[in-house]
């Protein structure tokens, strides 16, 4: 390496410009020093211009009709449209009045219900027993059955309506007895104030006027036999006559064994009963408040 020597002609050129070099960076350390003067004295008068916010103005009416229409929204039923529900009143079946008919078949028993839907009748066809519904085809026939009453039942044998009658019973028009209302005299009209309300202080002083005694056919409870009680002002007044066999009390079948149990205990929470009894096989309505 070779020593450091002042007689370099780098150096000695380097020396001969000194001057100038520094000229030259003087006058670009004043240029730039003007310049950011220059900058800090100008720069608070400067002005950006800036657009004012303004609120866009519209007309009512426009707004009015952006707006979204609710009363056609609420009319679109989206989700469907409410309907309440339709009850049917209910009406007492009227008994079919229709020729004999001339099928090959044998009404070996029938069970008559208030509710005429779920009435059976058992029907033999060549030997053999079969139960049917309302509705139900008869088996090995085109006959449908239509109605089932106490003493027959009436079937749709290809569009026309025929009775077909209980085994061992002759051919007759169906008899109807509907109760008929009575003239009650001011006494027994006294009476039966006193009655109720003696029935209103203890709901089971009904069983004192109106006894009810099980009705059972080979074992099968088929109801209670109903009977006047200790006056019989109670018993006509309400419709009931001596050997009606109530089935129904309030809703609760009463050939259910336990039915009669429960609606004991809750007798003193009603004010009104319901019955429904079976007369000559047909059913009737019975109402009584208590």
């Amino acid at each position: 390496m070779k020593p450091f020597s002042f007689s370099s002609p780098y150096l000695q050129k380097l020396i001969a410009n000194q001057t100038r070099l520094s000229i030259l960076a003087m006058v670009i350390l004043l240029l730039s020093a003007a310049w950011v003067a220059g900058k800090l004295v100008w720069f608070p008068y400067q002005q950006t211009d800036v657009t004012q916010w303004k609120p866009t103005h519209h007309a009512a009416g426009a707004v009015a009709s952006s707006r979204l229409d609710l009363s056609s929204l609420h009319n679109s039923h989206l989700f469907g449209q409410y309907q309440a529900e339709i009850v049917a009143p209910v009406v007492k079946p009227k008994l079919e009045d229709a020729p004999k008919s001339r099928l090959n078949v044998v009404l070996v028993g029938a069970v008559t219900s208030s509710d005429p839907s779920k009435s059976l009748a058992v029907v033999a066809k060549g030997g053999k027993q079969a139960t049917y519904g309302v509705n139900e085809v008869i088996e090995g026939t085109r006959a449908k059955l239509v109605q089932v009453q106490h003493d027959r039942i009436i079937v749709d044998n290809s569009g026309r309506n025929e009775t077909v009658m209980l085994e061992g019973l002759k051919y007759s028009k169906p008899v109807v007895q509907e109760p008929q209302p009575r003239t009650l005299d001011q006494n027994t009209k006294n009476q039966l104030v006193k009655i109720r309300a003696e029935i209103s202080q203890d709901s089971k002083q009904i069983f004192q006027y109106i006894v009810m005694s099980p009705s059972k056919v080979e074992g099968d409870l088929m109801g209670y036999r109903l009977s006047a009680g200790k006056s019989r002002q109670l018993f006509d007044a309400v419709g009931l006559k001596d050997g009606d066999v109530a089935t129904h009390l309030n809703g609760q079948d009463l050939r259910d064994d336990g039915a009669m149990a429960l609606i004991i205990r809750r007798l003193s929470e009603l004010t009104e009963l319901n019955l429904t009894v079976e007369r000559n096989g047909q059913p009737y309505d019975i109402y009584i408040e208590l």
